[in-house]
């Protein structure tokens, strides 16, 4: 920015973008919030006089904030945890909420920071992924194409916020079709440091606005690998005889058994393989709670379907003791013959396969992965004798772990070797 006027943050919570704009130079930063603490925890941080922080709801200060900053930078609240908007004087206030019963909270927070902005002023928003990903989405895509030129979108991990987010860095100005967007992926902060780079030398994927309409996210275009694999690739549905979900139940009818059938659920599955130990429940066999469809078997993969922390956990069922019932939150795989289930376990932890996973990836909330969207994953054609090492040490390392070991450095240096492999290293 030429000059360093003023700049706001909407949602300022207790001041983490208001100190580092101060540092910037900017002669007045504006914080609004809530929550009264957070904003003398502001006060007590910071002394400086160019800041000014107001108490209330900003969607509210609509007016009062419209058309004065040269920077909007904030991380506003999501509606999957603070509801949505249905105030009808307030929704009839922004364009994006005129004529609906209800909107996202960060939809508003979005119009209004490019509302406050002035001509030319730079935005930096982090927002649901799925603002950029949802096809119901694709107005409010159409809507920031039309007020803003959009300079980059930065998809965040969850080692940023549980929620999977995108960063929006925006002008405000109107955008042309050929406009190009840079498109880049975060895992860390140091990779933060990387598209920043980018974004100021013109390097990265960078696509045409007029065709990310329909889809911004961009997991969704970059490469599908981190980088070229050695083998060819084939979706994951390819390999699959079959694909279920576990089933259960809840409520009153949701009864367990002192003994029985064995209980598989998402905790049970490990990065070394099954260890129903660690849930103890059992399901008496006949019983509701009994799905025909959800029993395991010998040679199925389990993936954890669900769930910020276990999400895309996957073992093998290596023996008959291991077998029970799967809950909802996992997927019961069985494959064809030229995708041995031990080696697909360990790719499952390499970068390779983390990185697409990411892309699939539904939901703020409650994360979970669709079938569909999981056949679509890219798995390396290896050679069966290649395969067969690696089903060897993966079951090498279960017997240790049934024995009550935790070979941590072994399986790291056993996903590292395929990664070499993929990459053509070995």
């Amino acid at each position: 920015l030429p000059n360093h006027t003023a700049a706001l943050d909407p949602a300022c919570g207790d001041g983490a973008f208001l100190l580092p704009l101060l540092q910037k130079g900017f002669n007045e930063v504006w914080g609004v919030d809530l929550d009264v603490d957070l904003l003398n925890k502001c006060r007590q941080r910071c002394s400086d006089g160019r800041l000014i922080l107001k108490h209330g709801n900003a969607l509210k200060m609509l007016f009062e904030l419209q058309g004065k900053f040269d920077a909007v930078v904030t991380n506003p609240p999501f509606s999957a945890k603070y509801g949505r908007v249905t105030d009808p004087l307030l929704l009839h206030s922004f364009e994006l909420g005129r004529g609906r019963s209800s909107e996202a909270v960060e939809v508003l927070f979005l119009e209004l920071c490019v509302r406050a902005l002035r001509n030319d002023g730079i935005l930096a928003i982090v927002l649901p992924e799925g603002v950029f990903a949802n096809l119901p989405m694709r107005r409010v895509r159409v809507w920031i194409c039309r007020h803003t030129a959009p300079l980059a979108v930065v998809s965040l991990s969850r080692n940023f916020f549980e929620a999977k987010s995108c960063v929006l860095i925006a002008r405000k100005s109107p955008s042309t079709e050929n406009d190009q967007v840079l498109l880049a992926h975060a895992e860390t902060d140091d990779d933060l440091q990387t598209v920043a780079q980018d974004l100021l030398h013109g390097k990265g994927l960078r696509k045409p606005v007029f065709e990310l309409l329909d889809n911004m996210a961009p997991l969704h275009h970059l490469n599908s690998l981190p980088q070229p694999c050695a083998f060819p690739l084939r979706p994951l549905g390819d390999f699959l005889t079959e694909m279920r979900c576990g089933s259960t139940l809840y409520g009153d009818q949701r009864k367990f058994a002192q003994s029985g059938i064995p209980f598989v659920s998402a905790k049970t599955v490990t990065p070394f393989g099954i260890d129903l130990k660690r849930d103890g429940r059992f399901v008496e066999e006949g019983s509701p709670m009994d799905k025909p469809q959800a029993r395991t078997r010998i040679g199925d993969v389990l993936f954890v379907r669900v769930g910020v922390g276990c999400i895309g956990r996957v073992a093998v069922v290596t023996h008959e003791d291991e077998t029970g019932v799967a809950d909802d939150y996992i997927y019961i795989l069985r494959l064809k013959p030229d995708l041995l289930p031990e080696f697909f376990a360990i790719y499952s932890q390499t970068r390779f396969f983390r990185q697409q996973l990411e892309k699939f990836k539904r939901g703020t909330g409650t994360v979970t992965v669709p079938q569909k969207a999981l056949s679509q994953i890219l798995v390396p054609v290896v050679p069966l004798p290649i395969q067969q090492k690696f089903v060897q040490a993966y079951r090498d390392l279960h017997d240790r772990f049934r024995q009550g070991q935790t070979p941590d450095n072994e399986l790291h240096n056993l996903i590292a070797q395929l990664e070499r492999l993929l990459e053509g290293l070995e």
